[in-house]
């Protein structure tokens, strides 16, 4: 594949994939995105470029929000991610989207700032998406030119 393929990492939920993600592009090194690891049950959003962490689960009291079946994420929470990623689009290293699912699929969550990075032909983009989706997700957005990797092959990513 060329320069130009989109790198997607996929598994099952639960897998280790975030985990894998941490490991592998440690903050402060060049890298930009956001990875969304579990912390003491809840879910987060984590800058890549800064290390910054900031919920992307709603608060009980929360409003508004975007809700996937029983879970409900905060709408500020991923306005901020977002911005985070448009921030993102001129680091050397990989540019990193955990992950793409079905809030994109619909439209919500990172779904304009993924649209944003596919057209921009970002050299080193990974998008993180979950086993049962990697078909849906290529084809909803278009995704001609992609390199899929599992969790355990990602050390195989050079750069």
């Amino acid at each position: 594949m060329g320069e130009d393929a989109v790198h997607i990492l996929h598994g099952p939920v639960g897998s280790g994939k975030t985990t894998a993600l941490i490991n592998r592009f440690p903050v402060n090194r060049g890298h930009g995105g956001i990875l969304t690891p579990r912390i003491d049950e809840l879910r987060y959003f984590l800058d890549l470029r800064t290390g910054e962490r900031f919920r992307m689960e709603a608060d009980k009291e929360e409003s508004p929000v975007l809700e996937v079946g029983r879970l409900r994420f905060s709408l500020p929470g991923f306005e901020k991610a977002n911005q985070v990623i448009r921030e993102s689009f001129t680091v050397p290293g990989w540019l990193v989207v955990d992950e793409i699912g079905p809030l994109e699929l619909r439209g919500e969550g990172f779904h304009d700032s993924v649209k944003v990075l596919l057209n921009s032909h970002h050299p080193r983009l990974l998008l993180v998406v979950r086993e049962g989706l990697l078909e849906q997700v290529t084809h909803y957005f278009s995704i001609q030119n992609k390199v899929t990797i599992h969790a355990d092959q990602l050390d195989s990513l050079t750069g």
